[in-house]
């Protein structure tokens, strides 16, 4: 196994044994990816005025950097939405706040957490990569978020 990714198997819920995996990197949205990849990044849901949603910090900020269009995606009013770059290069944006300027919120971090919980499960050939959410930007602590986290199966990988 990877020095860089730790391995889990903390809790059981509705789907089974969790395995997720924790990568001790940051995750590079400048480098394209594609499928059985899925990368997503944590947001808010706050639009400006010409509808492009406000990605100005942290993993936002370097997937609008390297996929400037995709600002204007992401419509409706799930925490966990998906959009296409190409054919097989898929992303997913993962609410973690409800206004860019406020901290992070627990309570959306557990809805798009397990929203996230059914799709990987559901897809269990596809592997899911996604920033830490909630810390940094987010003003969360790891110990916060971790015990939520540990419901994804071992398809998720979450980048510190």
């Amino acid at each position: 196994m990877d020095a860089n990714i730790h391995h889990f198997n903390l809790n059981f819920t509705l789907y089974g044994a969790i395995n997720m995996n924790i990568v001790n990197n940051l995750l590079d949205y400048s480098t394209p990816w594609s499928l059985p990849d899925v990368y997503l990044f944590t947001g808010n849901p706050i639009r400006r005025k010409d509808g492009a949603i406000v990605m100005g910090r942290g993993a936002a900020l370097a997937v609008k950097s390297a996929y400037p269009q995709i600002q204007y995606g992401f419509q409706g009013n799930k925490p966990l939405r998906w959009e296409t770059i190409t054919d097989k290069q898929h992303i997913g944006w993962f609410q973690v706040k409800e206004h860019w300027a406020s901290p992070a919120q627990i309570e959306l971090v557990e809805q798009a957490t397990l929203a996230l919980e059914k799709v990987a499960y559901n897809r269990p050939n596809i592997n899911f990569h996604i920033n830490y959410p909630a810390v940094g930007n987010g003003q969360l602590t790891e110990s916060q978020v971790a015990p939520i986290l540990d419901l994804l199966p071992d398809n998720v990988y979450v980048y510190r």
